[in-house]
């Protein structure tokens, strides 16, 4: 005779389209909304985290990524700009003319550049991600992610 573990009991549907929405209401800066990266996780957290552990823990992760990809971001786009920058303002403090400034910019653009479209890559595809385990009822751990809301 098989013994039966007791399973968890899955989230009722309305959970799992609060815990969707809260998840993909990160793509709301593509939509043209200022940091609606975080504004929209944040709001629908914010009206559903009582209503169901699920949809608060969903929203924390969905938080905590975005808070941890602007970082990241953030991050690239200085050092990035400091590469590129830097060979530049020296040749105009010097007032040399020699073209090798330039060229030892480029990784600074380049890393700035690539940077910025791989993370924002990454958050897409995990964001997606998700947005579907949350569907299914499945708590999703984003990697990379900063534990800013525990």
């Amino acid at each position: 005779m098989e013994t039966l573990t007791k399973l968890e009991p899955q989230p009722d549907p309305n959970q799992n389209s609060h815990a969707t929405i809260i998840q993909i209401s990160s793509f709301s800066s593509l939509i043209g909304i200022p940091f609606g990266s975080i504004l929209g996780p944040l709001i629908t957290w914010l009206i559903w985290r009582n209503q169901s552990k699920f949809a608060d823990e969903n929203g924390k992760e969905a938080i905590n990524f975005n808070l941890s990809i602007l970082l990241y971001q953030f991050l690239v786009v200085i050092i990035g700009l400091i590469m590129f920058l830097s060979p530049i303002l020296s040749m105009a403090a010097t007032d040399d003319a020699n073209p090798i400034g330039i060229i030892l910019s480029l990784p600074g653009l380049w890393l700035f550049l690539t940077g910025i479209g791989l993370l924002s890559l990454i958050r897409i595809v995990l964001v997606l991600v998700a947005t579907i385990k949350a569907g299914n009822g499945e708590l999703y751990h984003y990697p990379l992610s900063i534990r800013f809301i525990k």
